[in-house]
């Protein structure tokens, strides 16, 4: 088991699930813990060495470069309604990155396979 794509995999659904809970309530506390976990995921997305990891990689700064001006309009523009639009922002990128984390498992298991 590859425990760095069982951690990434994780925060990654962690931003999405509490970006989503954020649209949902609008409540800043979560947007502020979607940052931390969108952050957190990208961190651990660096070093990777296949194209599909070069990919998710840049969706992840997308949904960054979403969540981090969304926090700034939530809390010092008093702007729900801007955060709101750039938090779907994050989400669509974030579906994206969980797509593409998928074709890289798939694509894994396929060299496994092939060499056995």
């Amino acid at each position: 088991m590859e425990w760095r794509m069982v951690w990434t995999t994780f925060f990654l659904m962690m931003a999405l699930t509490t970006t989503v809970s954020y649209l949902s309530h609008s409540n800043g506390y979560e947007l502020i813990i979607a940052v931390s976990m969108n952050l957190i995921a990208t961190t651990l997305k660096l070093g990777a060495r296949r194209t599909t990891g070069a990919m998710t990689m840049a969706a992840s700064l997308v949904a960054d470069f979403h969540l981090v001006p969304a926090l700034w309009s939530f809390y010092y523009f008093n702007n729900p309604e801007l955060a709101n639009g750039l938090a779907w922002g994050a989400v669509v990128a974030n579906i994206v990155s969980i797509i593409l984390l998928m074709i890289d498992a798939i694509l894994r298991q396929m060299e496994i396979d092939a060499l056995s």
